[in-house]
């Protein structure tokens, strides 16, 4: 009686996370029925834990500026650009004789530098100037690509050395360097957000942005810290997309802009803000991932995977509107 009392709590506690977790656990054992082995293979499973790491960053950074209420739709044209200067640099100095510990350092260095400063940027416009979120960053969204297209014409940039490929596909027990390293900066988001002074400000700001500057928030401080730190967990992605790919160019991973509102909505971040945890945005990411896994083995053609894909999405997400709006009637 008490587990079933303790199940009931969960449910009414978090609706959201509730249907994710029993959408993925619903998609796991359909596929695993049509699939089998090749479905279920360690293979399978760590080639999904390699392919998570770049988009979950990315995804991360979306989803703390949509609790403020806003959103940030030049994510990956951050990475790229971060990506192409870093990839400048790095091959820049091998090409020279240089050491490639050293180029490599110096090429992280200058992702994440570019990284915060297009973000700090992004925060600058619409914290300063004003500008509404979605048409600050989707000017800078043209501004980085363009940017990015001018100085490599387009072209990728190869030839790195082989110590910095090595990073995207090391392991730690079987289980991927990378997919250690997005979970230790979910982790840590998720802590930030829940015991910080700052992941609570954001949360309040999210929720009535006046209620938060008459409480001593520092309104504008708080939105240029939010977009700074997103642009850093994109050029953290930059770098990993880099290290699997041996190569820079721009393009690359131009869908993790919508799929990354998709993940966060669909994880139970509100669009107005206030709303979100990252444990959602996660278990949304997974299921993404399962989905793609599933859809390749199955050997799927790209118009079928978006057709299925969407209509799981759409799916869950009105399902999750229908028992919030009976919840709250509910409670009426």
């Amino acid at each position: 009686m008490t587990g079933k009392k303790s199940l009931k709590g969960f449910v009414a506690k978090d609706i959201n996370l509730t249907i994710l977790i029993v959408a993925i656990a619903g998609i796991t054992i359909v596929l695993s029925a049509i699939l089998g082995n090749k479905f279920l293979s360690p293979m399978n499973f760590q080639s999904m834990a390699y392919q998570i790491p770049e988009f979950g960053f990315i995804a991360l950074a979306m989803m703390i500026c949509m609790l403020t209420g806003g959103i940030d739709l030049s994510v990956v044209s951050v990475a790229t650009m971060s990506s192409v200067l870093a990839a400048i640099i790095m091959t820049g100095i091998t090409e020279n004789g240089g050491d490639a510990g050293y180029a490599i350092g110096m090429a992280v260095l200058a992702a994440l530098g570019v990284s915060l400063l297009c973000g700090l940027f992004n925060g600058i416009l619409i914290a300063k100037c004003s500008v509404l979120p979605i048409l600050a960053t989707l000017s800078t969204m043209i501004l980085y690509t363009g940017i990015a297209m001018a100085i490599t014409d387009g072209a990728g940039i190869t030839g790195f050395p082989k110590e910095f490929i090595k990073f995207g596909s090391a392991k730690v027990f079987d289980i991927p360097v990378i997919f250690i390293l997005f979970l230790a900066a979910a982790v840590l988001i998720a802590l930030m957000l829940r015991r910080t002074k700052l992941g609570r400000s954001l949360y309040l700001y999210g929720e009535n942005s006046t209620v938060s500057l008459f409480s001593g928030i520092r309104n504008e401080r708080l939105v240029v810290i939010t977009y700074t730190l997103s642009g850093l967990l994109c050029g953290i992605a930059s770098i990993i997309m880099m290290s699997r790919v041996n190569s820079a160019r721009v393009g690359y991973g131009d869908t993790y802009q919508l799929q990354a509102i998709l993940v966060c909505a669909l994880g139970g971040v509100s669009p107005d803000g206030g709303k979100g945890k990252v444990i959602g945005v996660v278990i949304a990411i997974l299921v993404l991932q399962i989905l793609q896994s599933g859809f390749t083995l199955l050997n799927f053609a790209p118009f079928v995977k978006s057709l299925i894909w969407g209509s799981v999405l759409i799916v869950i997400m009105i399902t999750n509107y229908l028992i919030e709006t009976k919840k709250a009637a509910a409670t009426a």
